[in-house]
Parts: structure tokens; sequence; C-alpha cells
């Protein structure tokens, strides 16, 4: 049995024949763990022949009711509203939600996959052990993504987490200074993981120096201080800064969480 959401909204968008076709759906991955058509087809509980029985959900999963943001981002909306409902429940129930934040802001993490020809950047929400898929976009080409893809991915996600404290979290493909300049100004806390070529420039220095040769290497973690008033962190470089205080970079590299 589905949740009283989603239940709420799949009712309005899909008909009773293709509500009931997704909840079996829905039991057969979860029971069975496989994605492969000619395997859901053949334990598919429909009296109709094996063939009919793939046509008919080949047909049902185009269907253009089946859309993230007609059927997820509602879903998801009402999800972030009842954990962060002021007065929520229990004080237990306060206390486990924050185990699954960071310091009360919800973790957004952004990353690329490549398998077997598929390229897919997806957003998702880090909660407690947990990843939930928020929005994802297959790209057209295999290799990084363009700043500009990067944008549009995180521009949809954001709306939806707009009235609560979000950081998000990249790897080292998101390392633009353009990002974490358009996520400052939308006032998004953010941590981009740099490479050891990064140059940086420390507060009193006038030349830009890599951060291999401030000592650090990869998988080490330590703080880099007076650059500014922000603090660096290397696995994950963090800083934190307010108004128009910035770190600077070169080129293509940037320090940090704004």
């Amino acid at each position: 049995m589905l949740p009283v959401c989603y239940q709420k909204v799949l009712r309005v968008h899909l008909s009773e024949s293709q509500y009931l076709t997704l909840q079996l759906l829905i039991l057969l991955l979860q029971s069975h763990r496989q994605i492969q058509l000619a395997r859901l087809a053949s334990m598919f509980p429909q009296p109709i022949h094996y063939s009919s029985r793939i046509r008919n959900l080949q047909r049902f999963l185009v269907l253009p009711q089946l859309s993230v943001r007609l059927l997820w981002f509602p879903i998801l909306k009402h999800w972030l509203s009842e954990e962060f409902k002021i007065g929520h429940r229990n004080r237990a129930y306060r206390r486990a939600r924050l185990k699954r934040t960071v310091d009360g802001y919800v973790v957004m993490a952004v990353d690329r996959t490549q398998w077997k020809g598929r390229n897919l950047m997806m957003v998702t929400v880090v909660w407690g052990n947990h990843a939930l898929p928020v929005y994802w976009e297959p790209l057209p080409k295999s290799g990084s993504s363009s700043l500009k893809q990067q944008l549009r991915l995180l521009k949809t996600a954001l709306k939806l987490f707009k009235p609560y404290p979000v950081v998000v979290l990249a790897d080292r493909e998101f390392h633009s200074p353009k990002l974490a300049l358009w996520l400052s100004q939308r006032q998004v806390e953010f941590v981009l993981r740099q490479k050891k070529s990064a140059y940086v420039q420390l507060q009193g220095e006038v030349d830009y120096q890599p951060l291999k040769e401030k000592g650090f290497a990869p998988g080490q973690k330590g703080f880099l201080r007076d650059i500014g008033e922000s603090e660096t962190s290397w696995d994950r470089l963090t800083s934190r800064f307010t108004g128009n205080d910035s770190i600077e970079a070169k080129g293509e590299k940037i320090l940090g969480l704004s």
C-alpha cells in the first residue's frame, strides 16, 4: 500500500487501471529487484499472453502522465512540509530529524554517472543514511557536464527547497567559480571539492599557488586560515563568508562553501 500522500497525487493524474499497474510494478520492483522489462512482464499478474503484457507495460511506461514534475514534485513538497512543520510531532521525532540533517541544513548532493552509454546528472537529498532522488537529467553526450546544464538542473531542484536551509555538496566536476557565484547570489550554502592543482591566493600573498604546494594531498584534511574572513578545508574544501567577502581563484578554480 502506497502512503496516503502518494495516493492522492497519483489518483489525480492516473486512471484506475493505470494506478493499479503502477502499484503492481512497484511491488514487483521491491520484491524481485529487477528492472528488465522482459523479467517484469513474465512476473506481472495479468491474464494475457506474455507478448501482450510486454506491449502493455511499454505503453504504460511512455505515458505523458509519468512525469517527474507532475507526480514526484508534489509528493516531495508534501514530504518536506511535513518534515519541517513547526511544532511537528514530539521531541524525539524532532531530534531524529536533526540527525538526518547537518546543523539543520538539508544536504543536497549533485553528481554525474556514466554507465553503459548513458550519461546521467542527478540531484539527491542526503537524509540520514539514505539518498532520495530529487531531479535528474540525461545528458546528450558522454563526458563532463557543462555549466549551463549544471545551473539548469540545480535551478529546478532548488525551487522545491526554497523555504528550507540547503547546503549543496558537489564533486570536482562542479568546481567552477561561476557556479559558486551563482549559488552565493541565491544565498545557498555549498561545498565544492577541489583538485590539488587548484590555484589559491591567501590573504596577504601576491601570487597564486596550487594547493599541493600548501601541504595538501588527496585524502588529507586540514584548514587554511586568514583567507579573508573564511576557512577552507581539503578533502572537501569549505569556507564560510558573508556579504561581499569571497575567496579569489585563478581560471576555473574555486575554494569552497559560501
